[in-house]
């Protein structure tokens, strides 16, 4: 079962080839939560997404969308570590439930 929250909703912006990319998208598995994937080399459109939301075209980007704001995320360790606490957090307050 994935762990998710109806107030914050992620997007991971990334490509293929990239190392830093690939090492986020198979820790986001491992943490089972629900990250919608946007392949910047594929589809220019998320291209132009990242460069205008977050200022750059640095991948990986997590965008996180919570309580109507958005911020921008980068580097590969800042992202797992930002997920694996998300996650914990979800998991705790579940559990209070």
């Amino acid at each position: 079962m994935s762990v998710s929250s109806k107030a914050t909703s992620f997007s991971l912006y990334y490509y293929r080839s990239c190392p830093f990319c690939a090492y986020t998208r198979s820790a986001m598995k491992h943490i089972d939560i629900e990250v919608e994937e946007r392949d910047i080399a594929r589809n220019p459109a998320y291209r132009e997404e990242l460069i205008k939301g977050g200022g750059r075209a640095q991948v990986p980007c997590l965008r996180i969308e919570s309580n109507r704001e958005v911020r921008w995320l980068y580097e590969s360790q800042d992202i797992v570590h930002y997920l694996q606490r998300h996650a914990a957090q979800s998991a705790e307050h579940n559990q209070t439930l």
